[in-house]
């Protein structure tokens, strides 16, 4: 079974629904749930709980009734306090007309599609990619424009001026940076080169920066932010699931262009209304109380992507690349020409869940995601029982 093959019918209904592809990742997990004694690496989740102060928040704003719908795009308080924060964090001023506050991540990058795209506009992204970013814009009928990223030197690289032939066409630029599955991080410089030759083109960027704070080697990732002008067109995608442990408070904010935020309200309503107002109570402490939080599991995850590359530079079978930013190791078993069915086959044997690379778009067999946001003995364990395998 690949990745891209299975294709879901019903009564011969038809729709970009139906036909588009399910997640690979979810499909291999919802099969394997409930497997005695599984070592589940294969979802992109903090292991660690929602900060006590952030849940306090929320529970206090519970206890005082505020349980009914809220603005559109989020409440005054909250769009406020993350303007505050992407203003300290990339000393580049952003005020509260350019936010939109939203049911996460995923959400948003929906809303940032639904307001760019006609069916048949081209949109360009860097493979191997987060499976949503890949079908999200195919949903809206877009027509997929994929560039490789490469690895030298042990690590994951992007040829910015091939990647930018490449994407003439495209009315969209979606890139993800900090990446999942990879690590990969664009240079500050990368990203002003490409932020002015689109720019310069007209062409519309969607940067998806959800990971921006997990980083090893500086306080934020490179941003797209720091080059940009308010009405550039550009959207970037942010999210609370990752940086402050809030995955199930499905919470996140679009950074936008004002004049688009008109559009985005009316797709909001017409799509889940509001983001609850409790979870954005938490957003705002999250945004101004969550600084250690961030700092100490910064280092958590850097023990642990350690504890995990060096265990699998162990064998000379296996090509891992380093990765500088998010809580992955995406690496290759050299010798496997099936990623799917190794997977299973590590399920059954060795009791560990991975990703395989085919739900990444990766065009070489052999690749797995490990997501190392774990205890180090719940790691050490998984470790021990993929080494024979490797």
């Amino acid at each position: 079974m690949k990745a891209y093959e299975m294709i879901l019918a019903s009564d011969g209904l038809k729709s970009r629904g139906v036909e588009i592809a399910p997640s690979l990742t979810r499909l291999i997990a919802n099969s394997a749930m409930g497997t005695e004694g599984l070592i589940p690496l294969w979802f992109g989740e903090p292991n660690v709980q929602t900060p006590k102060m952030i849940c306090d928040a929320a529970a206090s704003s519970l206890s005082k009734g505020e349980t009914f719908y809220a603005e559109g795009l989020g409440k005054p308080y909250l769009r406020e306090a993350i303007a505050e924060y992407m203003t300290s964090l990339y000393q580049v001023n952003i005020n509260s007309d350019r936010i939109a506050v939203t049911v996460s991540g995923g959400n948003a990058l929906n809303l940032a599609f639904q307001t760019l795209l006609e069916p048949g506009d081209k949109v360009a992204t860097l493979i191997p990619a987060f499976p949503n970013l890949l079908n999200v814009p195919a949903l809206q009928g877009a027509e997929l424009i994929t560039h490789p990223l490469e690895v030298k030197n042990g690590r994951w690289t992007l040829n910015c001026d091939d990647f930018l032939e490449k994407v003439k066409k495209a009315k969209v630029v979606l890139i993800n940076s900090p990446s999942n599955p990879t690590g990969f991080m664009l240079t500050q410089a990368e990203i002003d080169k490409i932020s002015a030759t689109l720019r310069e083109r007209g062409t519309w960027i969607i940067a998806d920066e959800v990971y921006s704070r997990t980083v090893y080697e500086e306080k934020v990732a490179p941003s797209f932010i720091k080059a940009s002008l308010p009405e550039d067109k550009l959207i970037v995608v942010n999210s609370f699931s990752k940086t402050w442990a809030m995955t199930g408070w499905r919470l996140g904010w679009l950074t936008l262009p004002p004049s688009l935020a008109p559009i985005v309200e009316k797709l909001m309503e017409f799509s889940v209304a509001c983001a609850p107002a409790f979870t954005q109570r938490g957003g705002v402490v999250a945004l101004r109380e969550g600084e250690t939080f961030i700092k100490q599991t910064n280092e958590m995850y850097r023990d642990a992507r350690d504890l995990v590359c060096e265990t699998l530079h162990e064998s000379h079978n296996i090509t891992c690349p380093i990765p500088h930013s998010s809580f992955y190791a995406f690496f290759r078993i050299n010798t496997i020409d099936d990623s799917v069915e190794y997977t299973r086959m590590l399920i059954e044997k060795a009791k560990i869940g991975l990703a395989p690379g085919d739900a990444f778009l990766m065009p070489e067999p052999g690749w797995f995601r490990l997501c190392f946001a774990q205890t180090q003995d719940i790691l050490e364990e998984a470790l021990d029982r993929l080494k024979p395998y490797l």
